[in-house]
């Protein structure tokens, strides 16, 4: 058996209550439902000469297309005349059927399942023990923690793994990052067979200041023969609050299980200790009243449709606070893990490497912007250049007052409605890139053209 000793690696942060919400079937009119007449989807449906239960109506929206989003959903259901917003679509497919009852996704959650891993790595600690006259002894004892981790690629036998960098990092033992990393797929977990199906990783790179690690795996014949996939990755900038939010992972180091909750906050900031113990760190993420529990650190958070929306790396716990998780938001996620793989994977360099233009950014203003189509609030900010640094790139281009409008990174054009876009994106900035800063100047638009070299790519621990 590898698993001996094995401590559950816990989340950097403190503890989460379950909490499966269900949500109400939609209205978007006065009369409780569609806005239009008072009728729901399938109402309009059966107006247009649809014979059938609301469940075959559903079933009839996929048609005979066995590969279908949310979006072909709502569309087909406009088709057939239904007005209401695409928020009240959703809450009507995903959560509502004839007898009020939860509608079931577990075909996306279970596509999801075959994502997720559990990983274990193993350290030895070697420490001074003093007897009683003084008298020393030197012992080395070796101990496995235990958290999970998200399939980010994979082909045939090969594949990256990503999870949280204090899953794969002690400070306390001899090596600081873990040597010897693996994992077990769903269902061929330990307690359920034997202890040989494991499969061996490398570690890629990591950083202690985004808590995301990139494992490897090489030519592995149990992950080659397996049902395992990569994961599908939402847009976490563009998820709403109120979203299905499901967890994914290892807790108690007892194999992939699964909760349910909603997002509750879809970007803010803690801070908090690092995996060093030592160094104070902030973390962009997001809320979830999800349950996460010790060892669903670098597991994935999901969206009802079954894609990653966050990499699962907090939590809270006081004695009066309840349902508070965090999880790393897919998409800054996504930045880290593909600046790990281009800058670490076959270097000797295993730390991230940030473009860094010399600035510091603030919210200039902030509001709610409804989105009566979508039915969604969406935060929008203004953002502002509050300082340059001296001996940047930025020095002497861009001025203290400026409004950021637009970052545009070789030839993609990125508009700025929020702070943290700003930061994020010049994760995937690589050397030779130019980046086009646009920006409001005393009531002129104006275009400040930077080109990245290795000098100002900085290692970000």
């Amino acid at each position: 058996m590898r698993l001996l000793k094995t401590a559950v690696c816990g989340v950097l942060a403190a503890a989460c209550v379950a909490s499966i919400v269900g949500c109400s079937f939609g209205t978007n009119g006065e009369d409780g439902k569609d806005g239009k007449n008072g009728k729901s989807a399938y109402e309009i449906a059966v107006d247009h000469g649809f014979v059938g239960t609301e469940q075959e109506w559903l079933d009839s929206l996929k048609a005979d297309n066995t590969s279908f989003s949310l979006d072909d959903l709502y569309e087909s259901a406009q088709k057939n005349g239904y007005t209401g917003s695409y928020l009240d679509f959703l809450k009507e497919y995903l959560n509502a059927s004839l007898d009020g009852t939860a509608m079931d996704n577990s075909a996306n959650i279970n596509r999801a399942l075959l994502s997720v891993v559990s990983v274990f790595a193993e350290f030895t600690k070697t420490q001074i023990i003093y007897g009683p006259w003084g008298q020393s002894q030197e012992t080395t004892s070796s101990y496995t923690s235990a958290g999970s981790g998200v399939i980010y690629e994979k082909e045939g036998g090969d594949a990256y793994i990503v999870t949280n960098y204090h899953v794969v990092y002690d400070a306390d033992s001899n090596t600081g990052v873990s040597p010897d990393i693996y994992c077990y797929l769903y269902g061929m977990e330990p307690h359920r067979g034997p202890s040989t199906n494991y499969i061996a990783c490398t570690y890629v790179g990591g950083s202690l200041n985004y808590d995301l690690a990139v494992l490897k795996v090489t030519d592995s014949d149990i992950l080659k023969s397996s049902d395992a996939r990569a994961v599908q990755i939402a847009d976490s900038n563009e998820i709403a609050v109120g979203e299905a939010a499901i967890t994914i992972g290892n807790p108690a180091a007892n194999g992939i299980s699964v909760a349910s909750g909603i997002v509750s906050v879809d970007s803010e900031y803690i801070t908090m200790k690092g995996a060093d113990k030592a160094t104070s760190v902030t973390f962009r993420v997001m809320r979830t009243d999800a349950s996460i529990n010790e060892g669903n650190s670098g597991g994935g958070l999901f969206n009802a449709e079954g894609k990653l929306i966050g990499i699962v790396n907090a939590k809270m716990v006081t004695e009066t606070v309840e349902g508070i998780g965090y999880a790393i938001p897919s998409t800054l996620a996504k930045y880290v893990v593909e600046n790990i793989i281009d800058h670490c994977d076959g270097e000797e360099n295993l730390k991230v490497k940030k473009a860094l233009i010399g600035i510091e950014v603030s919210t200039y203003s902030s509001k709610s912007v409804y989105d009566e189509a979508a039915g969604i609030a969406r935060i929008e900010e203004q953002v502002r250049v509050e300082k340059v640094t001296e001996g940047s790139i930025g020095q002497g281009v861009v001025k203290a007052g400026d409004i950021i409008v637009s970052l545009t990174i070789d030839g993609e054009t990125h508009p700025i409605t929020r702070r943290f876009q700003v930061v994020d994106l010049m994760l995937t900035v690589r050397s030779g890139d130019t980046v086009v800063l646009r920006v409001l100047r005393d009531g002129k638009y104006e275009d400040l053209t930077f080109q990245f070299t290795d000098e100002y790519l900085s290692v970000i621990n």
